[in-house]
């Protein structure tokens, strides 16, 4: 697989990057992590359709010719506007449903979760999103659901269960009293990968380049995390290194055209790869490791397969069935206020009802 990147630089030098196969993956809790930075086999389950590898592939840096500032900056706004482009997709476009996989390492460990996504799209802001892992110890899922109005979380790790809430709606009547007029709003924006996009396109510096899978053109969001968010993670663990498991880099894959076999899929994301910082290899002498190559190591692999058209089921598939009312859930509400600078009164909403 070959990245060529969207300038006309002529590079220094080609730096290596790699879609690698669909076998490197990493622990429950993790995934939260790169999915919802913002915050998320007793018998492994056969892997049904696995993915064909992606080659190696090239990425091309700047020329040194004193515009790199100026093209990184457009590289960036032609990245930011593709990652709006997939999101306006998912949220407002026809409805589909399809397979989601998960490998994910943690501590030498290879773990396989797999699950579902749907997609109502139309606007609506109606999805199901659910994925399951087994380590071997216990049983971990992650499952959200919205029906436009509200927003549910429940993760299962290890036997623990947690829930949450988000009432996107008031999110949107609160858009709405600020006379905002946005084409994707709030409540498309939360939960799903909509947000884990929009938490790449907030929290990383991003780059844009193409590549290709089994034929098919993909065009490739390429992201290092900002120093600005290092630092913000970095001040809440008191100045240690991050943690080992923190994805620092992200590429994002997305198909530039139809799946020729069903005349669908064009602009919806195909693979997503959550990277760790670079690692020294630990068998090289200690007086050979600054000099030593270093790699960064896959923590993730998420896959979407087996995308396909579907008409839109009637709103009660989106409500969310709650089995467990002895658990008091959390209102995240505020958190997503906060996130999209929603500040208004009951009163105030009531006059632009």
């Amino acid at each position: 697989m070959k990245i060529d990147r969207h300038d006309r630089d002529q590079p220094k030098g080609p730096v290596k990057l790699r879609f690698t196969p669909p076998m490197r993956p990493f622990a429950f809790a993790c995934v939260l992590v790169a999915m919802f930075v913002a915050s998320p086999l007793g018998g492994q389950p056969p892997p049904a359709d696995p993915a064909p590898p992606i080659e190696p592939a090239v990425e091309s840096t700047g020329d040194g010719s004193g515009d790199d500032s100026a093209d990184s900056v457009a590289d960036q706004q032609r990245a930011a506007a593709l990652i709006d482009q997939v999101i306006d997709r998912l949220a407002n476009g026809a409805a589909f449903d399809c397979k989601i996989r998960q490998r994910v390492r943690t501590s030498g460990r290879e773990v396989l979760g797999v699950g579902t996504f749907l997609q109502v799209g139309g606007g609506t802001g109606q999805f199901s999103f659910q994925i399951e892992m087994h380590d071997g110890t216990g049983k971990h899922r992650l499952q959200q659901i919205s029906d436009g109005r509200l927003a549910w979380t429940r993760t299962e790790v290890a036997g623990v269960v947690s829930l949450s809430r988000v009432d996107v709606g008031w999110l949107d009547e609160g858009a709405r009293t600020l006379r905002r007029n946005d084409r994707i709003k709030p409540s498309m924006m939360v939960g799903g990968p909509c947000e884990m996009l929009d938490s790449i396109r907030r929290d990383y510096d991003l780059k844009l380049g193409k590549s290709s899978l089994a034929g098919r053109s993909l065009l490739v969001v390429i992201g290092t995390l900002k120093q600005s968010r290092r630092d913000e993670i970095t001040a809440l663990v008191n100045g240690a290194e991050l943690p080992a498991l923190f994805p620092t880099r992200v590429n994002v894959a997305i198909a530039q055209d139809d799946d020729p076999e069903i005349n669908f899929g064009k602009g919806l994301p195909i693979r997503i790869e959550h990277f760790s910082d670079p690692i020294a290899s630990s068998d090289a002498p200690q007086q050979e490791l600054r000099s030593t190559l270093k790699k960064r190591q896959m923590i993730s692999l998420l896959e979407f397969y087996s995308i396909r058209p579907v008409a839109p089921p009637p709103i009660q598939r989106f409500r969310f069935e709650n089995q467990d009312t002895e658990i008091d859930f959390v209102n995240e509400t505020g958190r997503y206020e906060d996130r999209f600078n929603i500040r208004v009164s009951a009163k105030e909403r009531e006059r632009y009802r």
